[in-house]
């Protein structure tokens, strides 16, 4: 069986097109994952994607993270600014709105931090959490060439 590609009606393996929609472009049962259809170009992405450029990516999908947490707390700041008066006066009265001024502008620069560092070094990010799972060398210890295969 075979599925269409435009509308996942399956047909048998000997259609020329689409029973359902007519069209002539099927997909085999290999390229559906989890029972949904997905296009040639896709299933060769996946088939040709390492594990490293898989863990890039979970990493800069944090970089998404941190920005949605940045959006969240930028929300707060416009009820701060409109007392901008009272945050940067000396009063001991406006001490807590201050506080909770200056740890809102920080955990807002913190996250904008957060995800440019996680799409701009992903890669070396990566590298550092394998880095203790490589094995390395003994000093010392010559390592004897591997023979060719005949």
């Amino acid at each position: 069986m075979k599925k269409c590609a435009n509308c996942g009606f399956e047909s048998p393996d000997d259609a020329v097109s689409c029973p359902a929609c007519g069209t002539d472009t099927f997909i085999g049962s290999s390229s559906a994952i989890g029972g949904q259809i997905i296009s040639p170009e896709e299933q060769r992405f996946w088939e040709r994607m390492t594990f490293r450029q898989f863990a890039v990516l979970i990493i800069r999908i944090q970089a998404v993270w941190f920005l949605f947490y940045a959006v969240d707390v930028a929300t707060y700041l416009p009820t701060y600014l409109s007392r901008l008066r009272d945050i940067f006066s000396l009063a001991p009265a406006y001490a807590v709105v201050r506080h909770a001024f200056f740890w809102a502008l920080f955990r807002l620069i913190w996250h904008l931090a957060g995800a440019v560092v996680c799409v701009r070094y992903a890669d070396r990010i990566v590298s550092w959490l394998v880095r203790d799972l490589i094995p390395r060398p003994v000093p010392g210890v010559a390592r004897e060439p591997k023979d060719p295969a005949p």
